[in-house]
């Protein structure tokens, strides 16, 4: 028996190109979250590596709900309480950025690395493109 295009049995849900970087932004901030880890555990102990770690884990949560809010957004599910939910993101980031440099006043390099990690993975992401197309 040959199944239709319309079937519901064969219908899957294919990623777009979107979401294919977006996954491999985040695989790239998880990676470099646990090397940072690592490196802050071996250069400063473990009060250094909390700090990196509790900081690196806000960035990575916020680059996931990013990525999902704009998935969302893309798929055309809108109201103006996401709109309200990614203006209140930042004021729970900087709640979570206040009480670890309370907890920890004297790691603000590693507070620093862990806030801009999303960047440095964005930017490792965009490195790949530029040279995965340079190729092709």
């Amino acid at each position: 028996m040959k199944w239709s295009a319309c079937s519901s049995a064969s219908k899957k849900t294919v990623a777009t190109d979107y979401q294919l970087k977006a996954n491999r932004i985040l695989r790239c901030a998880l990676g470099l979250a646990a090397a940072g880890v690592a490196i802050f555990l071996f250069r400063g102990g473990p009060d250094s590596a909390l700090a990196f770690a509790a900081t690196s884990a806000m960035s990575v949560g916020g680059l996931w709900v990013l990525a999902r809010g704009i998935d969302i957004l893309g798929a055309g599910r809108t109201s103006w309480l996401k709109g309200l939910g990614f203006v209140l993101r930042f004021f729970v980031y900087a709640i979570v950025v206040s009480a670890i440099l309370k907890v920890y006043p004297e790691r603000s390099l590693e507070i620093f690395f862990g806030v801009f990690l999303p960047i440095l993975a964005i930017s490792l992401e965009a490195l790949y493109e530029s040279f995965y197309h340079a190729r092709t």
